[in-house]
């Protein structure tokens, strides 16, 4: 075994034990639990296993027996399936990153699986028909559509090019730099060995590149993702502890006991719904990821019972829920119509309406709270600061878990329109 071939698998090794490094990162406290985490572990795992296939082709230099045959056409095709799923699996990252538009998301990752799927159907047919190798008494070699293997990342790191361009905006400076140094490193190590076969070059450059975003980009990422956790844990508390404010369980109480004299079968309820509102805010805690809008819907609903037994005939609550199969954030409806309840209707002497509506569009799911009370004028609201951070706290939460917005329409005289947009694809896993 000559010095080169001892050098190309001292490489292997080194880049083999290098990918090691993000995986048990990531399986380490399920940090694979987010959507990205995942996606950049398949990247790890499939990178590890290229190599792994890679090593067999300079370990295995003299084939002597069928056995030895068999297993290195089965390293041979591992390297060429696993080169495939690194590219799937970057692409789906990439996408997941850049936050596409479904339509732009599914004409990129289409492209991308198509030319995933074209080098490993070739890959498998390969033992058999030699397409991109076969095997000798003198180990692997190239067969007649090599090029081919060659062309499939070259397309791919050609449309990974074109999408973070088009979407740099979206990236800060360093992230842009480290995206193309993923992309260009390997290509450029690819190109190298493919005229140069004996510098096993492209496992180096394909894992000191996706170390390079690990360090740089994914690893950071995950500290944010980490204080965004913090932020939302203490905005859930300070919300919950928001809607049961002394005065409020002092009201419902009070309600409630009036009831027991006045009529006791409504007092029941009044007692179903007073803890099942305060069971959905200490549900709320445990909540880290958005539920089903059902469940929130059902929490809102407690909360305006208890306050049509309060206040009677001045609150008027209407239901127009026509979507209903999607997930929002804990706390986020049920604080919008406390709103409406408190700074809306109850405002007016003669109390008025509150009408929570549901619609799903093309895009995305949308929630609206309209009341017709006074309206809320600028002054007004920079003068509640309670009600404002409420409102940033569910915008922000928003934004962070299902990359929803909140918007505020208020006219003096005519009432509030709170509008939710949740789009289709922004939920985080």
């Amino acid at each position: 075994m000559d010095n080169l071939i001892i050098a190309n698998i001292a490489l292997d090794l080194f880049c083999l034990i290098l990918s090691l490094i993000p995986i048990i990162y990531l399986v380490n406290d399920r940090r694979y639990q987010y959507k990205l985490n995942r996606y950049f572990l398949g990247i790890s795992i499939a990178n590890g296993t290229m190599i792994i296939g890679d090593l067999a082709d300079w370990c295995i230099r003299d084939v002597t027996t069928q056995n030895l045959s068999r297993i290195l056409a089965l390293l041979s095709l591992l390297f060429y399936v696993s080169s495939a799923f690194v590219l799937y699996f970057f692409a789906r990252y990439i996408a997941e990153y850049l936050k596409l538009t479904t339509k732009t998301r599914r004409n990129f990752l289409t492209v991308v699986t198509l030319l995933c799927a074209v080098q490993i159907f070739f890959a498998v047919l390969s033992p058999w028909t030699g397409a991109f190798f076969h095997i000798t008494e003198n180990g692997y070699q190239r067969g007649s559509l090599f090029v081919i293997s060659q062309l499939v990342p070259l397309f791919c790191y050609l449309s990974f090019t074109f999408l973070v361009i088009l979407c740099r905006k979206k990236l800060t400076y360093r992230e842009l730099i480290f995206f193309l140094l993923y992309i260009f490193i390997p290509l450029g190590a690819g190109a190298l060995q493919m005229f140069f076969r004996g510098i096993a070059v492209v496992n180096v450059g394909v894992t000191l590149a996706l170390l390079f975003i690990f360090v740089n980009i994914q690893s950071e990422r995950d500290l944010l993702i980490k204080q965004q956790e913090k932020e939302l844990m203490e905005s859930r508390i300070e919300i919950m502890l928001s809607q049961i404010q002394p005065h409020f369980l002092y009201n419902a109480l009070t309600t409630i006991r009036q009831l027991c004299d006045a009529d006791p079968k409504q007092a029941k309820a009044a007692i179903h719904d007073f803890s099942c509102f305060l069971r959905g805010n200490m549900d709320a805690l445990k909540s880290k990821a958005p539920i089903p809008f059902e469940q929130e819907l059902y929490h809102a609903e407690n909360y305006l019972a208890l306050e049509q037994q309060r206040f009677q005939d001045r609150l008027c609550v209407v239901y127009e829920i026509t979507a209903r199969d999607f997930s929002i954030p804990s706390l986020t409806l049920q604080p919008i119509v406390e709103n409406a309840v408190r700074h809306g209707v109850l405002k007016r002497e003669e109390g008025g309406q509150i009408i929570i509506h549901t619609e799903e569009t093309a895009e995305a799911f949308l929630v609206q709270v309209t009341d017709d009370g006074p309206g809320i004028s600028d002054d007004s609201m920079a003068g509640d600061s309670h009600s404002h951070i409420g409102i940033e706290n569910v915008r922000n939460r928003l934004a962070i878990l299902c990359r929803g917005t909140l918007t505020l329409q208020s006219r003096e005289g005519v009432g509030t329109v709170v509008t939710i947009t949740i789009p289709k694809e922004g939920v985080i896993e």
